[in-house]
């Protein structure tokens, strides 16, 4: 009988695609299923055939449903996403998948929700932020947050099972009714071949930042923290602050050091990194990036911003080196770090065995097939 995973989809994959951020076999860990069909919520134009492999050994099909807009339902009254999510049902009906995985707790959450009430079909939770904290600094995101409140908790409630991609979404899922949670950070595709070989500096010194260019992950005081430091600065992504960071490193007078990449296929940029000297980053979100999940794995030495409210829990332990998000903050822990190779190899280390403890590939893939299986239907 063929085993079938429905993968519930909020955002347009063809730019991860093509980008090469899929690492392979992304959508069935542990080729649990024989069928991936993924399910956008959103208008999109896919190349089923390199999708694929992140199919593992299953075939990959993409099918579009597109939600109503916030605006068009009245903030997702379920009386005018019915027809919605009726559709939805239907598709999923002549489907027949044995499992729904859906990837956040909005509208998509649910309508997983609705699928089980309706087709009995059970439904795991992947969470990759926490919605009641992140990115409500504007009064239109607070206004989004008070609509879709009454779903995260629908969606959260009725799941078959919580994955939580980093420690502060435990918290979250709790309080909105989650009983069934599952710490399992985002799987990468690190091997054995990316660990970094050497600490000796590059000429001149290589520092990394990747991540997407949005205001919570803002890298200007990094940007003017190199003003004074003989060095090669790589800034590897893309988003609504791009041009404004280009801006800055003009301003500064840094544009010389710096170079800014939108984008790299995930087996260039592993390379990348491991070749690099640091990686420095900086984030205001409750979370921990795939970029620093891999430079860990990879054994990098690793800058981080402290929270601007609470520490965040999974970069306690001191594998990370901790700064105020201040120019002369980063300039102190670049400086500390680029002057000593004996630090740089002690905390390339602790990053190393922290990430082989808990970010480690295998055992991640081997977690999540295990819940796969056992909540899926026969």
């Amino acid at each position: 009988m063929t085993k079938r995973l429905l993968v519930i989809l909020n955002y347009p994959i063809s730019d991860i695609l093509k980008k090469g951020e899929y690492p392979a076999g992304y959508y069935n860990p542990g080729d649990v299923f024989d069928e991936i069909h993924i399910l956008l919520t959103v208008r999109d134009t896919v190349d089923e055939e390199k999708m694929q492999f992140t199919g593992g050994r299953a075939r990959v099909f993409v099918h579009s449903i597109p939600a109503p807009s916030m605006k068009r339902s009245l903030g997702w009254q379920p009386f005018l996403l019915r027809k919605w999510v009726a559709d939805c049902i239907e598709f999923t009906r002549d489907l027949s998948p044995n499992l729904i995985r859906v990837h956040n707790s909005f509208i998509q959450g649910y309508l997983a929700s609705e699928i089980k009430r309706v087709l009995g079909i059970p439904y795991v939770l992947s969470l990759h932020g926490t919605f009641d904290r992140d990115e409500l600094s504007t009064p239109m995101q607070k206004l989004i947050h008070l609509f879709r409140m009454k779903l995260e908790r629908i969606s959260i409630r009725n799941s078959d099972a919580v994955i939580a991609v980093y420690q502060p979404i435990i918290r979250y899922a709790r309080e909105y009714g989650a009983t069934n949670i599952h710490l399992i950070y985002n799987p990468v595709a690190v091997s054995n071949t990316n660990t970094k070989t050497t600490y000796k500096l590059s000429n001149p010194p290589k520092i990394i930042t990747i991540n997407r260019q949005i205001k919570e992950k803002n890298p200007e005081n990094i940007i003017r923290a190199i003003k004074n430091i003989d060095c090669q600065y790589f800034i590897v992504g893309d988003g609504m602050i791009h041009e404004q960071l280009e801006n800055v490193a003009r301003e500064t007078g840094v544009e010389k050091k710096v170079s800014f990449i939108k984008a790299v296929p995930n087996a260039e940029l592993l390379k990348m990194l491991s070749d690099c000297d640091l990686l420095v980053s900086h984030c205001d979100g409750w979370g921990i990036s795939k970029s620093m999940i891999e430079g860990a794995l990879i054994g990098m030495p690793i800058i981080m911003n402290h929270h601007p409210v609470k520490p965040v829990p999974d970069f306690q332990g001191g594998w990370v080196e901790l700064c105020d998000n201040t120019p002369d903050g980063y300039e102190v822990a670049i400086r500390n770090l680029l002057e000593s190779e004996e630090r740089r190899i002690a905390l390339g280390n602790k990053a190393q065995k922290f990430a082989h403890e808990n970010f480690d590939p295998d055992e991640i893939i081997s977690r999540i097939s295990t819940i796969y299986r056992s909540l899926m239907l026969p």
